[in-house]
């Protein structure tokens, strides 16, 4: 399969609308593995393809490639899940380089929102800060170091969007102060995006493990767990936007609740070696 690398030293914008706009099969190498060779296998396909590399917050970057209409679907599933309309304003502080900024901007082409893309670097927090209570944003979609850099600040946005990790125990209360609601997304690079999310009001009490909890499956997505708190299980995954059609390993563990809700407790190798 032909692709060429996208030059992800260009703005946020620019990368996004090199992803959308362009015909041929992408590449996006993140800064941090610049001269590196990934080595990788890339599929042969007709269609138009974008290789994405895992965060790395979970383990070793992986190659991904995937089929940009997949990465088109679940952006359209992901706002459906979000509640983000047309008329919404979003302000992302993320990278557009890794799947979940680029299927949020992408969310945001689709819908015809008004957004603001800010690429974060570490030791810009006045700067995230000043354009959240510049850019007054129906949505905040971030990570969590973004909202720990802000904790202390004064600025309210009514929906907190986060993913990549969960929260810390305890961080939701100091979150509360900041917005009407808070959405935790649980999304994997393999998954083409977003699995699951979960969204809780403000003033709602914490309740046990919920700063672990990813919610429902979003449209698309079945999931398989046998877990328990105690004794968190493999988290099984298979979605109708994933760069495979068959279910596989997430490598994560965790377990369902009585409801049907995913809480994802971290990396299989990590809690077994803690143990």
């Amino acid at each position: 399969m032909k692709f060429k690398l996208t030059d992800v030293s260009k703005s946020a914008c620019d990368i996004i609308d090199e992803v959308m706009q362009s015909p041929d099969s992408q590449l996006l190498i993140p800064p941090k593995m610049k001269g590196q060779n990934p080595g990788a296998e890339h599929p042969e396909s007709d269609e138009k393809q974008i290789g994405l590399f895992s965060s790395g917050t979970t383990g070793s970057p992986k190659e991904i490639w995937n089929s940009y209409e997949n990465l088109v679907r679940n952006a359209r599933f992901t706002a459906e899940a979000f509640g983000v309309k047309p008329n919404h304003r979003l302000l992302m502080m993320a990278a557009p380089w890794h799947v979940a900024g680029l299927s949020w901007a992408i969310m945001a082409e689709e819908l015809g929102c008004e957004y603001r893309f800010i690429t974060t670097k570490k030791g810009e927090g006045d700067q995230w800060l000043k354009s959240v209570q510049e850019f007054e944003p129906d949505f905040l979609l971030t990570v969590p170091a973004v909202l720990r850099a802000m904790y202390g600040e004064d600025w309210f946005v009514p929906h907190i969007v986060f993913g990549g990790y969960s929260v810390d125990e305890g961080e939701l209360q100091q979150l509360n102060p900041h917005c009407e609601f808070t959405i935790q997304g649980y999304g994997q690079t393999e998954a083409g995006g977003l699995i699951a999310a979960h969204k809780r009001k403000s003033t709602a009490p914490v309740q046990p493990y919920e700063h672990f909890c990813s919610g429902h499956p979003i449209r698309g997505v079945q999931l398989k767990c046998e877990g328990t708190p105690e004794n968190p299980a493999p988290i099984f995954i298979q979605s109708e936007t994933a760069f495979t059609k068959e279910e596989y390993d997430s490598k994560d563990v965790g377990f369902r609740d009585s409801h049907g809700r995913l809480y994802v407790l971290g990396r299989a190798d990590k809690i077994v070696s803690e143990k």
